[in-house]
């Protein structure tokens, strides 16, 4: 594809259906489709204070958004949202009165997580493990997901 647009980057799916525009147009098509699983499962997560779901959604959409050509917003950003997810979980659990066994597992796995990254990633997870913090990081994947859309549009309507 000839054409250059400002948030997505078609590339890699071009790549890997060695130019056949019928495949990279299913594949947007798809990305589409899942737009609303991402976009409105994040907010009625946020609604619910779903730490985990939240986290789980951003793991899935990472890739999507990835393939997309959208690598910051994957690779940074919902990285970023899934940590802060997590350690919001565990301080949610922390400050419980009285844990569970089974609770107390899940903040040792949850923390587990946290091993491998860089250590800047997570010092900057820990001291941004807020509410303020996560809707940011949403309404910034909401955005730029919605100006991704309308460029993805484009994208299907002329291949």
């Amino acid at each position: 594809m000839e054409e250059k647009y400002k948030y997505v980057d078609l590339s890699y799916l071009e790549g890997i259906a060695d130019g056949d525009k019928s495949i990279v147009k299913e594949l947007v098509e798809i990305f589409l489709d899942q737009m609303p699983e991402f976009t409105d499962g994040f907010d009625e997560s946020l609604k619910d204070k779903n730490w985990l779901k939240i986290a789980a959604i951003a793991h899935k959409a990472k890739s999507s958004v990835v393939s997309m050509g959208m690598n910051d917003l994957g690779n940074n950003d919902l990285k970023n949202l899934e940590l802060l997810a997590k350690q919001l979980r565990v301080i949610e659990l922390k400050r419980k009165d009285s844990v569970t066994e089974a609770q107390k597992d899940e903040i040792i796995v949850l923390e587990k997580n946290f091993e491998g990254y860089p250590e800047d990633r997570i010092k900057w997870v820990r001291a941004n493990a807020n509410l303020s913090e996560l809707e940011n990081l949403i309404e910034k994947f909401n955005d730029i997901c919605e100006k991704a859309k309308e460029e993805l549009d484009h994208v299907v309507s002329t291949y």
